[in-house]
């Protein structure tokens, strides 16, 4: 993934960021020539980190803290982490990341 269509799948999905950096690819050990490099998508919410790992893009999304469920479709993921087929399912993934991460979080104190 180059950083245009890295730029494009966020533009698609409406992620309002700050900056967007390249980091080495996450899957193949650092090598970029595999399948690109991946990016850091820096939002106001945390990091969100997307890059190709053979034929899914991870979308990685643990250090904005935040579990979200972004897809009822059968693939691998986690509470922090969806792998989307092809870049159609990762701008729908992005899109409902972002739609929950704009919400605030509930609030965990007793306000008796």
């Amino acid at each position: 993934m180059n950083r245009k269509e890295a730029e494009g799948l966020v533009a698609l999905s409406g992620i309002q960021y700050r900056s967007i950096y390249e980091t080495p690819n996450q899957y193949w050990g650092g090598k970029n020539d595999i399948t690109g490099p991946w990016w850091l998508i820096v939002t106001q919410h945390g990091v969100i980190r997307i890059g190709w790992r053979k034929r899914v893009v991870e979308i990685d999304w643990s250090d904005t803290g935040r579990s979200v469920e972004v897809t009822k479709d059968n693939v691998t993921k986690e509470p922090m982490l969806v792998h989307a087929w092809g870049y159609p399912k990762a701008v729908e993934y992005l899109t409902a990341l972002w739609r929950e991460l704009r919400i605030p979080p509930a609030s965990t104190s007793d306000n008796k």
